[in-house]
């Protein structure tokens, strides 16, 4: 296979997933215990990439750059932060256009956990020999997405961006008049694209091509052949904190394979990052489950399944957390209830505290008394209550 190299686009804010965007990137939320642009690396990693791996920030872009100037386990890419101010996601590629020296191209989203094929969606692009390729899935709903077509070639015939009911229906109408046609739809973009290094010729003569749904991929679909990679793997855009909620359990369950939960060793679907942690007893731990270092358990507590511990987190006696998040640095105290809450780092959860299904808790934020939530309700963060 050619050589390719690879531009990961890791400056999104992340303002629908607030709180937990306050103080980190996006691409830093950790899902299991691994922040999410760990799971794009290793997909490029996987695929066997030897070209370039160019990763664009922006948004606390501190913050990414001190964790790979930190981290070791990716010392075996190429990677490369570059110093530049993109407006939007094609103009991030437009300004990395100079390191870029492969005749093709990875572009990837940061913040997206998936088990897609890299590998096997480059042969797939190299094959059908357009100027770009996007992979594609098959959901239910996908007018919050973006909608697209395709041929029996798979080739791109429209690509809306987020369309109206009635802009989507005259457009379903209008190309199934045309027999020869066989439509695929229900089709979103999920934010993996291969690129010929043609594009980055287009995106340096056509300066109005800023954002790649918005404006490159329909422009592409009028003029050059692009292509929708169609198949059914697991997919997940944690935007949100129930999404986020649901991508934690994702990967607990394994939906993501081969692609786990940080841990140095896993027993029996709990995953653990700290070989001594002990254990009280009367505690029980249900998989699957991820534990981080340094976390200690109170007499009595239950770990229930789908439920992921940061790190240095203090659970009080007689406790009961069930298909949670919780992040590093948190104390939770004595009889409290936790199920289906995020809660960010830097928290105390007062004894006999009951936190509802939906509960967001942002990071430093201080309870001075016990907490009983309501359904979804989200505490920002710094927040006095």
């Amino acid at each position: 296979m050619d050589e390719w190299s690879a531009i990961v686009l890791a400056g999104g804010v992340g303002s629908r997933l607030q709180p937990l965007t306050a103080y980190r990137p996006k691409p830093m939320v950790p899902v299991a215990n691994k922040p999410m642009i760990d799971y794009n690396l290793e997909l490029l990693k996987n695929a066997g990439i030897k070209g370039k791996i160019v990763i664009i920030t922006k948004y606390l872009q501190k913050q990414i750059r001190d964790y790979f100037e930190e981290i070791e386990h990716f010392n075996d890419l190429e990677i490369i932060l570059p110093k530049i101010d993109p407006l939007d996601t094609a103009d991030a590629v437009r300004k990395a256009s100079n390191y870029i020296d492969t005749d093709h191209f990875i572009v990837s989203m940061a913040d997206i956990v998936t088990n897609l094929s890299i590998s096997d969606f480059m042969e797939f692009h190299l094959k059908k020999k357009g100027m770009a390729s996007i992979t594609l899935k098959d959901i239910p709903y996908p007018r919050a997405f973006g909608v697209i077509m395709l041929n029996q070639d798979s080739r791109i015939l429209l690509f809306l961006e987020k369309p109206h009911p009635e802009e989507l229906g005259l457009a379903v109408l209008t190309f199934s008049k045309k027999e020869t046609i066989h439509l695929q739809s229900n089709l979103v973009n999920t934010g993996i694209y291969a690129f010929n290094h043609g594009i980055l010729n287009i995106l340096d003569t056509v300066h109005d091509l800023m954002d790649f749904g918005k404006h490159v991929f329909p422009y592409l679909a009028r003029e050059y052949g692009i292509f929708g990679y169609v198949k059914n793997y697991y997919w997940m855009d944690a935007g949100n904190p129930q999404t986020y909620l649901y991508t934690n359990w994702d990967v607990l369950r394994r939906w993501a394979f081969p692609y786990f939960p940080k841990a140095t060793w896993e027993e029996k679907s709990i995953w653990w990052s700290d070989r001594k942690t002990e254990i009280a007893s009367g505690v029980r731990i249900e998989p699957p489950s991820a534990i981080g270092s340094a976390v200690k358990f109170g007499t009595g507590t239950i770990i229930g399944p789908q439920t992921v511990l940061g790190n240095e987190v203090i659970i009080g006696e007689n406790t009961e957390i069930n298909s949670s998040v919780i992040w590093d640095n948190v104390e939770i105290g004595n009889n409290v209830n936790i199920k289906e809450t995020i809660i960010c780092n830097n928290v105390v959860i007062p004894d006999n505290s009951i936190l509802a299904p939906g509960t967001v808790i942002g990071p430093f934020t201080k309870v001075n008394a016990p907490l009983i939530t309501t359904k979804d309700q989200i505490i920002k963060e710094n927040s006095i209550i």
